[in-house]
């Protein structure tokens, strides 16, 4: 796995170009931060493509880190350390989002236009049956979940620029 990989996932789940904005030589994976991409791709060599859980773009701008010379930053997670507390919180998060955004009745293409898409296994899940899914899943079920604020809707669905949710399941 290479640091061309990551960026263009970070670029697929965020509907963002790195060659449009200054992008910093500091690489974070499970909150560890690499200064080159050399050191990056050896810490990346034990993970396979299925473990990397997490790929996004971070606005420093918008954060309390500073850096002078970027803008926003690469950050990478596998499924090593996340808490039940931290899974129960997204899925409270995303769960709210489909309750109060889709009707009772269930409408065949339905276009749901604040949802936000759902991602199990790698799988794109239409709002109703992510409603119903999230509805009966407890964190104790959950592998590893990660939101999106968006993310391009040609490849998980037009709810996607809402947000992306991704969950994989034990």
């Amino acid at each position: 796995m290479n640091l061309e990989y990551i960026i263009a996932l970070a670029e697929a789940k965020t509907n963002f170009k790195t060659d449009t904005v200054k992008l910093c030589e500091l690489y974070v994976l499970d909150g560890i931060p690499y200064t080159s991409a050399e050191e990056f791709e050896k810490e990346l060599e034990p993970f396979n493509r299925a473990d990397i859980r997490l790929a996004t773009i971070a606005d420093l701008s918008n954060s309390e880190i500073y850096c002078r010379i970027c803008d926003y930053v690469l950050l990478v997670g596998t499924a090593k350390n996340q808490s039940t507390k931290y899974k129960a919180m997204q899925l409270h998060l995303f769960r709210t989002n489909l309750n109060e955004n889709l009707p009772e009745l269930i409408i065949t293409d339905y276009n749901c236009e604040k949802c936000q898409q759902l991602v199990v296994d790698g799988i794109p899940v239409e709002p109703f049956k992510a409603r119903e899914l999230v509805n009966e899943l407890r964190p104790k079920d959950i592998q590893f979940i990660v939101s999106y604020q968006s993310a391009n809707p040609e490849i998980y669905g037009r709810n996607a620029v809402n947000g992306l949710t991704e969950i994989f399941l034990k």
